[in-house]
């Protein structure tokens, strides 16, 4: 029997429970988890779970990491065997949020010596996404990038990348005790949302720095003067709805007039679009990227049994630091 979370009821409060330990199938592996982090990405999808979906067999939990202690069939899966992993969740009834978890072997990627296991199990989600970044600002022929919730781990993943490839970012947060933050890590341009003057400052610094693409995880009301505000031939990227609100406005004619172009973007999919070669070179950028310069700061940790606490004080204050789930 393992330990793991389960939503109690559509709306309701996490729960540990204790279950079977999976099997690992053709091309799979089990994996003693050791660390997992409360991401954007898992609240969204505990939300969606929470909509309709079988509540019974859900473990959340997106990424993490861990041993792999047993096998199943195949070549990839045995090469894991006994290795410390950063690993992905593959089936929503085996995530990360337990003490062990069944996934694909490809889903693994084995961690060095100079990454501990709590590093290692923020080293997929925010990491790979801020490298798939820099993949489009290239691919497009971006010169500068406007970074909104820079104040996050990602945020300040994107930050420190555009530090390294010379390319300017304009961040974005939301109050002054975020922009001091982000000014005492040395950012340069900084914006606060909540400023009076934000659109119009924003507006002038995008089209000086020539900041023709926004990355943005909020997704709020003011996006639609954010948008008015952005030079003539910018992309939109959206990648989270850190806001909450399902619906927005956006002022069609804006994007006509100035040819802006609103996509969205969800690392699976273009995880897939890279295929295998590609992915692993990435994932060992990562890997390097993770050794030295990329820390994340972690906040707290909590057993599974206090998963609720861990999600209620990421959400407190999501700018302060990672939360952890230990196993």
């Amino acid at each position: 029997m393992m330990k793991a979370v389960f939503l109690e009821k559509p709306g309701g409060h996490l729960v540990m429970k204790e279950v079977n330990i999976p099997v690992p199938g053709p091309g799979e592996v089990l994996i003693k988890m050791k660390a997992a982090p409360v991401n954007p990405s898992d609240l969204a999808r505990i939300r969606n779970t929470a909509a309709g979906h079988d509540l019974a067999t859900f473990i959340p939990g997106i990424e993490g990491s861990g041993t792999v202690v047993v096998a199943g069939k195949g070549i990839l899966p045995r090469l894991w065997l006994g290795k410390r992993v950063a690993c992905s969740s593959e089936y929503p009834s085996s995530g990360t949020w337990a003490e062990y978890m069944v996934t694909k072997a490809g889903n693994c990627f084995p961690l060095s010596e100079k990454i501990n296991d709590e590093q290692g199990s923020m080293s997929l989600v925010n990491p790979l996404t801020a490298l798939a970044f820099f993949e489009i600002i290239k691919e497009n022929n971006h010169k500068a990038i406007i970074n909104n919730a820079a104040a996050s781990a990602l945020g300040r993943m994107v930050e420190m990348l555009g530090k390294k490839q010379k390319i300017p970012v304009i961040n974005i947060v939301r109050n002054q005790h975020q922009t001091e933050l982000l000014k005492n890590s040395g950012s340069q341009y900084i914006l606060d949302s909540s400023s009076f003057s934000f659109i119009e400052d924003l507006g002038k610094l995008s089209h000086d720095l020539k900041a023709t693409i926004l990355f943005d995880s909020v997704c709020s009301r003011q996006l639609d003067n954010i948008i008015d505000a952005l030079p003539s031939g910018s992309s939109v990227i959206i990648y989270g709805n850190l806001s909450g609100e399902e619906h927005i406005m956006i002022n069609p004619r804006c994007l006509i007039d100035n040819d802006i172009k609103i996509s969205g973007f969800y690392l699976g999919r273009r995880a897939k679009k890279n295929g295998l070669l590609k992915n692993m070179m990435n994932l060992r950028e990562v890997g390097r990227l993770m050794s030295s310069d990329m820390k994340i700061k972690i906040r707290g940790r909590f057993p599974l049994d206090r998963a609720q606490e861990a999600v209620d004080t990421y959400l407190g204050n999501m700018s302060a630091g990672k939360v952890l789930l230990v196993m």
